[in-house]
């Protein structure tokens, strides 16, 4: 060690860290429990919606009212706020879902800091360009639907495209996803 590198380790400042990547098969664990965490979400909105509508028909004597059909959908319609609600809160707050969490992994950002708002942010919107692609495949299948064989070259198409922006991770040396990339972080093991 030099020096001046002895003068700033010893002047308070941390000696590099050597940071552990969270290994794919991690992330694809920690990715399906978050899926089982959103699908908890999606059942208790429309659990609350279908709640309503039951006792507004006084479980199903009488036709439900207006308010309630309508409090219904806006349930339905608050499951994709939800899910961008979840994933942008537990990264901003601990840049960690709750599947990171089982899994002992973190996201930060590429430079070892912590993500913050801005960094949890960029990585929704990094994870919506999957929800984009996605709908964009099946609107576009949906509109040659009389083709079976180019509706479902175009779904292969998509599916290829979002699992090839996934599995980039595998051949990646800091086992970093498409969204990873575009968000600028990184994902390491909590030690």
């Amino acid at each position: 060690m030099s020096r001046a590198a002895a003068r700033e380790t010893g002047r308070g400042a941390r000696p590099p860290v050597r940071l552990h990547y969270a290994s794919f098969e991690s992330r694809v664990a920690a990715g399906v429990l978050d899926l089982l965490v959103l699908f908890i979400i999606a059942s208790l909105l429309v659990t609350a919606g279908s709640i309503v509508i039951l006792i507004s028909s006084d479980f199903e004597k009488v036709d439900p009212s207006a308010t309630a059909i309508n409090i219904f959908w806006g349930c339905v319609g608050a499951i994709p706020i939800a899910y961008v609600l979840y994933f942008f809160l537990a990264l901003a707050w601990k840049g960690q879902t709750v599947g990171h969490a089982v899994m002992q992994i973190m996201v930060i950002r590429s430079d070892g800091r912590p993500l913050g708002v801005i960094g949890a942010m960029a990585r929704v919107i990094g994870l919506g360009a999957y929800v984009l692609v996605a709908g964009v495949g099946v609107i576009a299948a949906y509109t040659v639907r009389d083709s079976a064989g180019r509706a479902a070259a175009i779904v292969g198409v998509t599916f290829l495209l979002v699992a090839l922006g996934l599995v980039m991770a595998v051949f990646d040396s800091h086992r970093r996803t498409l969204h990873d990339r575009v968000a600028g972080t990184i994902v390491v093991h909590v030690d």
